[in-house]
């Protein structure tokens, strides 16, 4: 084998494979940096004899030998994961099946012979989406946060089949993995969906509804939706199927009324909804069917499988599957009303009140404090049963703590939750279940258990190591490793926290569909600012909220013409002052009309600000008095201070006349000379804008002294400018403070330097 080289970016000339009669066969793997999906090519200049090139894929380098990792497609591409081809001459092999997931691609000769090729790659069948494609973002303080949306936003593109993909489809759809099943499944969907509406809006909502058409259209005539397709199925136009049950179980036609309603809240698409209320309502008579006299539906063996296939099926009254039937009749209750159907939405609420009963007087034991995995199997403590009666306001406001924290002690473990307690049960970790898990605990306050949660189960995800993929892992063995080989590495069930992050941590979410009424509700935890935005049908929600310097809390949103909505700040009502573009309109509780500010309250935990217009908010927020914290402003392009660059204006969001563009080199510095009034610890906060994708590290040097290394992350862009705020020990009188880096990338553009008390 000879220069492999040219077969990558930047190579030249050829490649070349030779096979002596008897010898060891010739192999190059090639390595995409992350998972692609598409129609491999092969570009022959040259070949003697004929020998047979062997291709083979895998997700995970662990798996890429000569039959690739296994796990072939289902549908709507190739179910082997290695070809065989015959080379008889120079040309161009296209390979006319996807094979839709791989990071790594092995190539070798299989017979006798020489093959020179000029070119090797996979023609990409995804869905693409550029910068431009992006009408959402999410960018925060943590690097591991900001990975983790982007690859569950890039999970969901690999698995969306653009219409017409080479013959196979008539629709947009979105499957359920890259390489496999690569079928339309509902319950997947319930994740994918809002994946989609925070990072692509309108560029990846029709993925959703036309895949939630397709499911709903083949409705049998007992009501059930199926659950699964495949994608080359074409829409049934005729009537009802006859049938009772079909793919996949009661559980999975269960997701078809939620996943409705969060297209409709996204979009506000309402025409749609009225085009599939009748499925939902011949949905909720199947289920009805199935309801036994304690109130509770049950499954049996010919419809109780759900999301852990390899566990079996679950049959009598199951808490996870009553759980979610409350769901739908709470959705179905919310469509009804949206729709024009006061008497209906009134019946459904009713029933649902009465389940709600039923539940938690039959499936919660009292015991162990968490509800059961059904009423035949008592004392397991479940994951999905619990998370599910959380998230979807089953358990009753008192028991959730308790709930919360039986799950934590009794089922978390280094790399994630196991779904079940004792034997009997497989202890892969789900990261589906788990993200039903994680906005459930950021939905009622648990902010510092939903974050530790993200890091045990995603952060392992984009971390390097073999089974690194730039997308998410259908699930992990409790050790963190991947099962096998035929494990999916690029499962948009495994999506959860992209659409979890915008709504919660960056804080926007819709209230009243298509975003006509929002609110903006930040939990900060540990991060020190977060910055995105998400798409509505008016325009989108931009949001940037930070910590102060002095301890306060600052807030910018700028809400899309045609809507309003509410700003929750961070705060104390009690002790807290709020200002709203310079206009104060919160004391301490006592409220203040102004800057469109229309009225106020305080929960102890937050300021709710209602807004009745469009238009940019600046919120800022201190403790005390009206006043923010005073503070001392120090601009990088003013003497005393000290720039080991230039001081450039070409960047907008600046303040004063310029920002220090320091050198990218080591020890490249920023310095800025301040008073301190006496001997002490100030908190500093230093302004700056990194537009490049890695974090720039950096020491903190004050007077001479290094007393802290910090890393000032991504800002998403050079006009993003935010807040680093750390405490440092100063003198009394002049004090220098410099910010050095570390590596030859040198520091972030920096604006200016605050000093408060």
């Amino acid at each position: 084998m000879t220069n492999a080289g040219a077969l990558v970016t930047g190579g030249s000339g050829t490649a070349k494979l030779t096979m002596a009669p008897g010898g060891p066969a010739p192999v190059i793997i090639l390595d995409y940096g992350k998972n692609v999906g598409g129609y491999p090519y092969f570009t022959v200049a040259a070949q003697s004899g004929n020998p047979v090139l062997r291709a083979s894929y895998s997700e995970g380098s662990q798996y890429i030998g000569a039959n690739g990792d296994g796990g072939g497609a289902f549908n709507a591409g190739d179910k082997s994961r290695a070809n065989n081809y015959t080379i008889r001459g120079a040309g161009t092999i296209n390979h006319s099946l996807i094979q839709g997931g791989e990071r790594f691609q092995r190539i070798a000769l299989t017979s006798p012979g020489s093959v020179t090729l000029s070119a090797i790659g996979i023609k990409f069948s995804a869905y693409r989406a550029t910068a431009n494609e992006y009408q959402g973002y999410f960018m925060s303080s943590s690097d591991e946060l900001n990975k983790i949306w982007y690859a569950g936003a890039y999970t969901n593109q690999l698995s969306m089949l653009p219409p017409g993909t080479g013959g196979i489809n008539q629709l947009p759809l979105i499957l359920d993995g890259a390489k496999r099943d690569r079928n339309v499944w509902i319950g997947d969907m319930y994740v994918e969906g809002p994946t989609n509406y925070v990072s692509l809006g309108s560029n990846g909502n029709e993925y959703l509804k036309q895949s939630i058409r397709l499911l709903g259209s083949y409705q049998l005539t007992s009501g059930f939706v199926t659950g699964c397709l495949a994608p080359q199925s074409p829409v049934h136009t005729g009537p009802l199927i006859p049938g009772t049950t079909a793919c996949y179980s009661t559980s999975y036609s269960l997701y078809f009324t939620p996943d409705l309603a969060d297209y409709y809240r996204a979009t506000g698409d309402l025409d749609f909804v009225r085009s599939q209320f009748p499925v939902v309502q011949r949905q909720l008579g199947w289920n009805a069917s199935r309801v036994n006299g304690q109130g509770l539906l049950v499954t049996d063996t010919s419809d109780g499988l759900d999301w852990d296939w390899y566990d079996g099926n679950k049959t009598g009254a199951v808490t996870a599957y009553n759980a979610l039937y409350y769901l739908n009749l709470t959705e179905a209750a919310y469509l009804a009303r949206e729709t024009g159907q006061p008497d209906l939405a009134t019946q459904y609420t009713n029933k649902a009140a009465a389940l709600r009963i039923a539940i938690n007087a039959n499936l919660f034991n009292a015991g162990t404090g968490v509800y059961d995995l059904s009423d035949k199997v008592r004392g397991t403590v479940t994951q999905d049963a619990n998370a599910d009666a959380v998230l979807f306001g089953v358990a009753p406001a008192g028991a959730v703590p308790g709930i919360l924290a039986k799950l934590k002690s009794t089922l978390w473990g280094t790399h994630g939750p196991r779904p079940f307690s004792g034997s009997g049960y497989s202890t892969l970790i789900s990261p589906f279940i788990s993200g039903i898990e994680l906005n459930a605990r950021l939905a009622t306050g648990d902010t510092a258990g939903a974050m530790q949660l993200v890091s045990d189960v995603w952060g392992q995800m984009v971390r390097p190591g073999p089974s690194y993929t730039g997308t998410m892992w259908e699930n992990i063995k409790p050790d963190g490793s991947v099962e096998k080989g035929s494990t999916s590495l690029a499962h948009g069930w495994s999506s959860a926290p992209t659409s979890a992050l915008t709504r919660y941590v960056l804080g926007a979410r819709p209230v009243d569909a298509g975003y006509a009424t929002w609110i903006v509700q930040p939990q900060p935890g540990s991060l020190s600012w977060t910055a995105g935005q998400v798409p509505t049908p008016h325009g989108p929600l931009a949001v940037k909220w930070g910590r102060a310097t002095g301890g306060g809390f600052d807030m910018d949103v700028t809400a899309p013409n045609g809507t309003s909505g509410t700003i929750a700040v961070p705060a104390s009502g009690q002790t807290t002052a709020i200002a709203v573009n310079g206009t104060s309109v919160w004391d301490r509780g006592t409220f203040t009309a102004g800057a469109g500010v229309t009225s106020a309250r305080s929960d102890g935990s937050y300021v709710y600000l209602s807004v009745s217009a469009a238009g940019n908010y600046r919120v800022t927020a201190r403790a005390g008095s009206g006043e923010p914290t005073p503070t001392q402003r120090y601009e990088a392009e003013t003497a005393p201070a000290v720039c080991q660059g230039t001081i450039d204006s070409n960047h907008s969001g600046f303040s004063g006349a310029g920002f220090c563009n320091a050198d990218n080199a080591v020890g490249a510095y920023s310095q800025f000379t301040v008073n301190a009034p006496a001997a002490g610890t100030a908190t500093i906060g230093v302004r700056f804008a990194n537009g490049g994708a890695p974090a720039r590290s950096a020491n903190l040097i004050v007077n001479g002294a290094t007393v802290a290394a910090l890393s000032f992350e991504g800002t998403g862009a050079w006009t993003t400018w935010v807040t680093k705020t750390v405490t440092v020990p100063v003198n009394a009188g002049n004090n220098t403070i410099r910010f050095s880096p570390t590596t030859a990338e040198g520091l972030p553009n920096v604006d200016f330097l605050e000093v408060g008390a």
